[in-house]
């Protein structure tokens, strides 16, 4: 049972990595039938420009605790991480007014750092090493929000950039201050919640209470195949 458990969350962890976070949500959401066209608006189409690819300096922005979530591969505590590339510059207009301000890009993770996990083998690229034991009973995600680091980003098939790679600052290089608002969100530390992305807003908005979560895990235990 437990081989079976980690095949389904590699599996989910290789979805995640290899979707873009408005593209996980969206087929997520046709799975449940439910309409994100707001969602889909408040993105701007087409008009969305994708993050070169390459390796890029980066600075954490921003860590999310989405809840737990009824998701494609089962149920599962879901986390969000963004980072701000300061040599990639976006030029936008708000009100009438030009504005100019570094790339953004982000991450969909599963919360754990099972041997296998996206989330731990970024975290301990990034932090170049590996976890202790006592930093596996438990680790404090937040502590990445503020740092630096490198990015590995490529293109999927559909030009989306998506983040393979994590890795620590160069030696030796001046980390610029972040030019963003440092947010994090959790549901212990709701007080950010005005500053996150709708679209991650309308996420916490539905995750699992315990019950939920419960009987989703039963419902998907009762299907053969």
């Amino acid at each position: 049972m437990h081989n079976d458990i980690d095949n389904i969350d590699n599996d989910w962890e290789r979805y995640v990595s290899e979707t873009s976070p408005e593209e996980w949500w969206a087929d997520y959401d046709k799975q449940r039938n439910i309409d994100m066209g707001l969602i889909a608006t408040e993105k701007g189409g087409g008009d969305f420009k994708a993050v070169p690819q390459g390796t890029h300096m980066a600075i954490c922005n921003m860590v999310v605790g989405l809840g737990t979530q009824d998701t494609p591969y089962g149920v599962k505590e879901q986390l969000y991480i963004r980072w701000e590339l300061p040599q990639e510059r976006l030029e936008w207009e708000k009100d009438g007014v030009k504005h100019v301000g570094p790339m953004s890009i982000g991450s969909f993770y599963t919360l754990s750092l099972n041997a296998k996990s996206n989330l731990r083998k970024d975290l301990e690229g990034w932090r170049g090493r590996a976890f202790t034991t006592d930093e596996l009973a438990g680790f404090d995600v937040t502590n990445v929000l503020g740092k630096p680091c490198q990015l590995n980003v490529i293109h999927n098939e559909n030009g989306k950039a998506k983040v393979v790679g994590v890795s620590g600052w160069p030696k030796g290089v001046e980390v610029p201050a972040p030019e963003n608002e440092l947010v994090k969100y959790s549901n212990d530390d709701e007080g950010q919640f005005d500053a996150i992305p709708e679209w991650l807003q309308e996420i916490i908005k539905k995750q699992l209470s315990v019950e939920e979560a419960a009987d989703a895990e039963e419902f998907n235990d009762s299907i053969p195949f």
